[in-house]
């Protein structure tokens, strides 16, 4: 029997009602009771980390979720972490940066709904989130309504449908339905043919850089926005920018500026504001002249991927 360690960080998956709405409160052994269809199909165990609603994750809580999995790495066959929606792409994409080579799954999850209410979504998803942990997948994934989503290709699209995460410029690792999981064929090539080296290569790498922003470029909005943050001791600004990675260069040209920050020791990244297609630098004149500059390209990651990857390089 597969062993499992559950752990718990809040979320609506865990909230009860109150006058304020719906807070956190439930613990990941009521959480368990709940979903009786459980028992009996792995070794589960629980661990609260904290019990808190998504949107006050910050670094820290990753790093928390991070060292609590490097303490018992070797104890487990794999992890599940339920967490709020709002902000867990971040959380996954900030845990596939941190956890080098890991071998097991390491699976997150939430809901909706309040495990706690009629029509919840939290019992199915917690089901399937231990059927991914107990298949021998290996790395960090969300698994939420008919997906099993790579943490750094999920994104949250939708605020209430079940369906509320799609993979972005990728495949999902897998489709689920009552039938079961269906895995990609690359996934099932990668489960069924494991490098040994990489296997017993895991490490925890939990430095971050909290000293970065992601600034949103609006038609108007001028350059000196990069000074502001430059003076308020930023270290990394990832532009979400036009299209494929475009800002502008005319009457309110941001070149001068962008030279300036990189010049001044600021990384900066060029994401887009566009869902899908990611970034290409040398498509228009504008993105070629800030890609000249030492402007990076965020490719095709996500928003959540990039702003991650850039904390985790500026502290590494």
């Amino acid at each position: 029997m597969k062993r499992i360690l559950m752990i718990t960080t809040g979320g609506t998956i865990a909230s009860v009602a109150t006058s304020d709405g719906f807070t956190p409160g439930i613990d990941g052994t009521s959480l368990l009771k709940m979903v009786p269809v459980l028992t009996g199909k792995c070794d589960i165990t629980c661990s609260e980390i904290f019990n808190i609603d998504s949107s006050n994750i910050t670094p820290r809580h990753w790093q928390m979720i991070a060292k609590t999995i490097d303490e018992v790495y070797f104890d487990y066959d794999g992890f599940v972490i339920s967490h709020g929606t709002d902000t867990m792409a971040y959380t996954a994409a900030a845990l596939s940066w941190m956890l080098k080579n890991p071998a097991k799954p390491i699976v997150l999850t939430g809901a909706q709904v309040p495990i706690t209410l009629e029509g919840t979504d939290a019992k199915d998803n917690l089901i399937n989130a231990f059927e991914v942990a107990c298949s021998g997948v290996e790395g960090v994934c969300i698994v939420f309504g008919n997906q099993v989503i790579s943490g750094l290709h999920a994104k949250k699209l939708c605020s209430e449908d079940f369906n509320g995460f799609s993979s972005i410029n990728a495949k999902p690792w897998a489709t689920i339905d009552e039938t079961g999981i269906h895995w990609q064929k690359s996934i099932l090539d990668r489960m069924q043919t494991k490098d040994e080296s990489v296997r017993m290569g895991f490490r925890v790498m939990p430095n971050l850089e909290e000293k970065v922003v992601v600034l949103k470029v609006i038609p108007g909005m001028k350059p000196d926005v990069l000074e502001y943050y430059y003076n308020k001791g930023f270290k990394g600004i990832v532009i979400e920018s036009f299209g494929a990675g475009g800002v502008p260069n005319e009457d309110n040209n941001w070149l001068p500026a962008l030279e300036w920050a990189i010049n001044s020791g600021m990384t900066v990244v060029c994401s887009t504001q566009c869902i899908y297609d990611g970034v290409n630098l040398r498509k228009y004149p504008i993105g070629v002249l800030a890609e000249r500059l030492g402007a990076k390209s965020a490719g095709l990651q996500t928003i959540e991927a990039t702003v991650t990857k850039l904390m985790w390089d500026l502290a590494n």
